[in-house]
């Protein structure tokens, strides 16, 4: 490096990497691989194309729906759930089920069931599309269950007059975005109840943490980088995390390939943060990547015991 090369300070934020969720999934596909010679999915396992085109290369086989899967084979279903209603068809099927479902999701989907059971009218604030909120409205036997995602979904819903309604969230939001559903939830339907009383929203630790440490980081940068699929829920919370804390720049990669080599221009100071189904060697990579376009000095945040400036 030149010595007058302008030197770009790095923040490595934490936590980073795997979450626990994802990486029990992974750890389960391991010892799954050795018991089955091939396994079925009906969805990415994980959110990461470059995890799951190692899974398709060691034995794992992705099919379009549960139909398509031959009898009496073994399927596996991601940490974001699995409903009642493909459970009693796997059942059907005569399927070996591993269920990776995250214990945190898992909960959720028993408190749904327990508060529709009880006579709730439900509300779900999330992606109708993610699987997390698929699994949830196949796993209750109600037609009082609506989702939302937006203030103009809030708008179509009837009257509940007379009728107790319970409200719960996608894990994977950011809580910035809840607060304006839930507002607006709460306008229209003035005694409606979080279904856990001792909090305003689902979203995991996990999520919260990551998006802390962003909102922490913020004035100090002028680029924030999320490492993450566009399809994942969680890597795009992140997004908006950093673009409602004011961040100049956020720009969200898969890998090396979405490094421009004009990235750096203009940039001081930059945060580098991942999804929670990156594994820390692609995030590793990055990092290189990164290292190759500008003279830049890694510093971990926040501070940890034993920690080290990166060269």
């Amino acid at each position: 490096m030149n010595a007058h090369e302008k030197i770009v300070i790095g923040y490595l934020l934490h936590p980073r990497g795997y979450c626990f969720g994802v990486k029990r999934t992974v750890d389960m596909l391991d010892q799954v691989l050795k018991l089955y010679k091939s396994v079925y999915v009906i969805e990415d396992i994980v959110h990461s194309k470059l995890f799951m085109d190692n899974a398709l290369a060691r034995g794992i086989i992705k099919v379009h729906s549960i139909n398509d899967v031959p009898d009496g084979s073994a399927i596996m279903f991601s940490s974001r759930g699995i409903s009642q209603k493909t459970l009693k068809k796997a059942d059907e099927k005569q399927l070996t089920v591993i269920d990776a479902t995250c214990p945190v999701v898992k909960k959720l989907q028993e408190e749904v069931i327990d508060k529709a059971g009880e006579g709730y009218v439900v509300i779900i604030i999330g992606n109708r599309a993610h699987q997390q909120i698929a699994t949830l409205l196949g796993s209750i036997d109600s037609d009082d269950v609506y989702v939302v995602n937006s203030e103009m979904d809030i708008d179509l819903l009837p009257s509940f007059d007379g009728r107790k309604v319970a409200y719960f969230t996608q894990t994977s939001l950011f809580p910035g975005d809840i607060r304006k559903i839930t507002d607006a939830l709460k306008s229209k339907i003035p005694d409606i109840i979080h279904g856990r009383p001792d909090t305003e929203h689902d979203v995991c630790a996990e999520t919260l943490d990551r998006q802390a440490v962003i909102a922490e980081i913020a004035p100090t940068i002028d680029l924030l980088l999320v490492l993450g699929a566009s399809y994942s829920a969680n890597a795009m919370s992140l997004v908006r995390c950093g673009l409602s804390n004011n961040i100049k720049n956020v720009i969200r990669i898969d890998s090396r390939e979405g490094i421009q080599k004009d990235i750096l221009n203009g940039i001081n100071s930059f945060a580098l943060i991942s999804s929670t189904s990156v594994d820390e060697p692609v995030i590793k990579d990055i990092e290189n990547s990164l290292q190759n376009l500008a003279g830049i000095e890694y510093i971990i945040y926040p501070e940890i015991e034993g920690q080290q400036a990166l060269a």
